[in-house]
């Protein structure tokens, strides 16, 4: 479990997380939502050690996180993806899939040995590539630049190689972010088959869409909590629907149920 406790981060004199506290079960997908400011990418950054922590607790599993370097997390179990999937062009598709797996193998001399224990990784890692190529049905394109292919296609991408080191917690900032309506049911599908196996924290501006997915929503606003709890519960809070929802998006809800 990923608890986080106190968690404040401060830029200067900008407070943009404070006094945070989440928990995250072993598995299931958990959203953060909130307007454009709140603090959730912050947030996200922190869990991932790549924005420093003012103040507070971040324990994986006992382990403290706030000890770990930021390459160090995707080893002790935490790994992200980014707003703008960001891939290696130089690369082929399988190949940008095995970067996910660069913690994992074994380097120093025995690596560069090539000893029996460094092919049989690499071996099994490609195999896992290829396994996640074919599952999300990308297999045809394998050997393409990952800069060829839809955009939809390279935030696939950007999730398995995430998930290929197989992750206690997947860190999602707006994965549905720039998806054409055709190109989100494929990665729907995939994050909820995902948070079957390991638990996912995602930022997410798409609240009917998290509404179908999500077992628990968390709202920040100003770097605070406001309302934590299940969709339903979190649509037909007066505060969310104040600062973030709006009456608008509220009302479309409520006529849709009706119909």
């Amino acid at each position: 479990m990923l608890v986080v406790r106190d968690v404040t981060v401060r830029f200067g004199g900008l407070t943009a997380v404070s006094r945070f506290d989440i928990d995250v079960p072993d598995v299931g997908i958990f959203a953060l939502v909130g307007p454009n400011g709140a603090g959730k990418t912050t947030l996200i950054n922190a869990l991932s050690r790549v924005a420093p922590v003012t103040e507070g607790r971040i324990e994986l599993d006992g382990i403290d996180v706030l000890r770990l370097r930021s390459h160090q997390v995707v080893r002790y179990g935490i790994a992200r993806s980014f707003q703008k999937a960001e891939m290696f062009a130089s690369l082929t598709v399988l190949e940008n899939i095995l970067v996910g797996l660069h913690v994992q193998m074994r380097t120093g001399l025995e690596g560069a040995l090539f000893l029996p224990t460094t092919q049989r990784q690499e071996t099994n890692g490609r195999e896992r590539a290829e396994s996640l190529l074919r599952e999300l049905d990308l297999w045809d394109v394998r050997d393409m630049s990952p800069a060829d292919l839809p955009y939809g296609h390279q935030k696939l991408l950007d999730v398995a190689r995430a998930l290929i080191a197989e992750p206690k917690v997947l860190l999602l900032d707006e994965p549905f972010a720039g998806l054409t309506d055709a190109e989100t049911p494929r990665l729907v599908t995939y994050i909820a088959a995902a948070g079957k196996r390991c638990a996912i924290l995602m930022i997410e501006h798409h609240f009917e869409l998290l509404e179908e997915i999500a077992e628990r929503i968390t709202v920040m606003n100003f770097g605070q909590k406001i309302a934590e709890g299940a969709p339903a519960s979190i649509r037909a809070d007066p505060e969310v629907v104040r600062c973030y929802l709006g009456t608008g998006r509220q009302s479309r809800a409520e006529t849709r149920v009706e119909a």
